[in-house]
C-alpha cells in the first residue's frame, strides 16, 4: 500500500453529517477534489501596517499638530531625555517617517499618513512573497489558506503519493485549462479588503517571479439544491464559503463530476456496499432501503447495537460507498435517545470550555440527525444522571447556570 500524505483532518463522513444537519442540503454524493491553484511568487514593494511604539506615536503627534521640529523641542514637551528622542528620530527617519532639512524636522508623506492614521507603515522594497489563486477563474484564496501548519498544498512527490494511493478516499485532480491571468494581480491588489487574502497595507511595482500550479485538497458535497466544499483550513468540518460559490459558477467542473459515474451506477454502488457491510455484520436480514429524499440507509434492529454489536453512536450516522453513501439508521426512540447522549457525552468531553450557546446549537443539531425532538438542557442532564453519565451531568449542570 502507498504511504500518502495526510490530506484531510477530518473524514468524509463527518463533513457529510455537517452538510445535511448543519447546512440543512439534502448530500446526494461526495467527492474526494484536489483543486487546482496558482502559486504566484512576486516581488513588490510592500507597505505594512503595525502597531506605534509609545514613543514615536507621541513624537509623531508633535511634529504633526504641536509644531514641534527640533530633537530639543521635541524632548522638552514631552519631558523625554534628549538621547532617548535622537535615538527614537534616528529610526523615524530610517524607516521613512522623518526627513530633516537645515536642522529642522518634518514628517515625509508616509510618516503623515501614520499619524492619521495611527498605524506605523513600514515599506519594504523588493520584498519576496507567494500568492495564491484557484486556477479555475484566478480568483484569490483567502488568508486561512496561508497557514502552512493547516493547510497542504500539494505538487511534485507529494501529488505523484496521494493520486497513486489505494485507498479510499481517492483524490481526483481537477485540470485547469488555461495559464494564469497575469491581470489578476492587478485586481488583487486594487481591492480595498486585502488583509482577508493576506496581503499587506498596499503593494506597488509587483513582478510576477514564478508561477507554479500546485493542488488543494478538498471534499465537495453535492446536494439536490446546491453545493458545499469543505477545505482544511475550515475550523471544525466548517464549508468554504469561497469555495463553495467559486464551484457552484463554475459549470466545467460539475460536468466533469457528472462524467465520473451515473445516477444509476452510483446507486448500485452503495447498494452493493450496503450489502457487504450488512454480511459482515451477520444482518444478512437487513437490506438496504431508498428513502423518500432519494438517499440510502440501513434501518437495523435494538439487539445490532451494544457492547456486542455497533456502538450506539453509530446511529444516524454514514459509511461511505465511493462517492456514495448510506446511512445507518434504529427506528427505536429510547436507543436515538441514548445515542444523542453518547455523542454529546463525546463533544462536550473534548470541549471543556463549550459555551451554553455553542452546546444547544449542537444539541438541536444532533436532535435533527437522529430526528428526535430537541430536549433541553435540563431534561438530558436528568438523562445523563439514569444512564450514570456523570462527568456529562455535570457539563450540563454547569451550562444550565450560564448565562447565554
Amino acid at each position: 500500500m502507498t504511504t500518502a500524505p495526510r490530506l484531510m483532518p477530518f473524514p468524509e463522513e463527518r463533513v457529510l453529517e455537517d452538510a445535511a444537519f448543519g447546512q440543512g442540503i439534502v448530500p446526494t454524493r461526495l467527492h474526494a477534489l484536489l483543486l487546482p491553484v496558482w502559486q504566484v511568487e512576486i516581488r513588490a514593494d510592500i507597505t505594512e501596517g503595525e502597531d506605534f511604539f509609545l514613543i514615536d506615536r507621541f513624537l509623531g503627534r508633535g511634529l504633526r499638530h504641536g509644531a514641534l521640529h527640533t530633537v530639543d523641542e521635541l524632548a522638552t514637551f514631552f519631558a523625554l531625555d534628549r538621547a532617548l528622542v535622537a535615538q527614537a528620530v534616528r529610526v523615524l527617519m530610517a524607516i521613512g517617517h522623518l526627513q530633516e532639512s537645515a536642522g529642522r524636522l518634518s514628517l515625509t508623506p508616509l510618516g503623515e499618513r501614520s499619524v492619521d492614521d495611527d498605524i506605523r507603515y513600514v515599506i519594504t522594497r523588493q520584498d519576496r512573497r507567494k500568492l495564491y489563486f484557484e486556477a479555475l477563474s484566478c480568483t484569490p484564496l483567502t488568508r486561512v489558506h496561508y497557514d502552512e501548519e493547516v493547510v497542504t498544498l500539494l505538487s511534485g512527490d507529494e501529488l505523484d503519493r496521494a493520486l497513486r494511493i489505494d485507498r479510499y478516499p481517492r483524490f481526483t485532480p481537477i485540470i485547469a485549462d488555461s495559464g494564469f491571468d497575469r491581470a489578476a494581480l492587478d485586481r488583487l491588489t486594487s481591492r480595498t479588503d486585502r488583509a482577508r487574502f493576506n496581503l499587506p497595507v498596499a503593494l506597488n511595482s509587483v513582478e510576477s517571479l514564478n508561477e507554479e500550479l500546485v493542488f488543494l485538497p478538498v471534499y465537495l458535497v453535492r446536494g439536490r439544491t446546491g453545493l458545499l466544499v469543505y477545505g482544511q483550513a475550515g475550523a471544525g468540518t466548517a464549508h468554504d464559503p469561497e469555495l463553495s460559490e467559486l464551484c457552484t459558477r463554475t459549470p466545467g467542473l460539475i460536468s466533469t463530476l457528472d462524467n465520473e459515474i451515473t445516477a444509476e451506477e452510483a446507486d448500485e454502488r452503495v447498494v452493493r456496499a450496503a450489502r457487504k457491510w450488512l454480511r459482515e455484520q451477520g444482518l444478512d436480514s437487513v437490506a438496504p432501503e431508498q428513502d423518500d429524499d432519494g438517499t440510502w440507509s440501513v434501518s437495523l434492529p435494538v439487539t445490532a447495537f451494544g457492547e456486542n454489536g455497533l456502538p450506539v453512536s453509530r446511529v444516524g450516522t454514514y459509511r461511505m460507498a465511493g462517492s456514495g453513501f448510506f446511512r445507518l439508521w434504529c427506528p427505536d426512540d429510547n436507543l436515538r435517545k441514548y445515542a444523542l447522549l453518547d455523542r454529546l457525552d463525546q463533544r462536550l468531553g473534548s470541549r471543556r470550555h463549550v459555551t451554553r450557546q455553542e452546546a444547544e446549537d449542537h444539541i438541536a443539531r444532533l436532535a435533527r440527525q437522529l430526528r428526535l425532538d430537541v430536549p433541553d438542557l435540563s431534561r438530558l442532564r436528568g438523562g445523563a444522571e439514569k444512564t450514570g453519565r456523570s462527568g456529562l451531568e455535570a457539563h450540563l449542570a454547569r451550562l444550565e447556570n450560564a448565562q447565554q
